[in-house]
């Protein structure tokens, strides 16, 4: 393994980063994170009617 082989390497990583940098910021993905981040807060409110209505039964 010579210099040559950790330049490419190096260079390889390097671009790999980018990629992802640039795909998780490109404007198309945006709606598609924005629906992902909010579906923690759904669950919460799916939860916490669920437990609503588990209490208005044992009324």
């Amino acid at each position: 393994m010579g210099a040559g082989f950790q330049a490419f390497h190096t260079a390889l990583v390097f671009g790999v980063i980018i990629a992802v940098i640039v795909w998780a910021f490109w404007p198309k993905n945006k709606e598609k994170f924005d629906r992902r981040a909010e579906s923690i807060f759904e669950e919460d409110k799916d939860k916490a009617e669920r437990k609503k209505q588990e209490s208005n039964k044992d009324e």
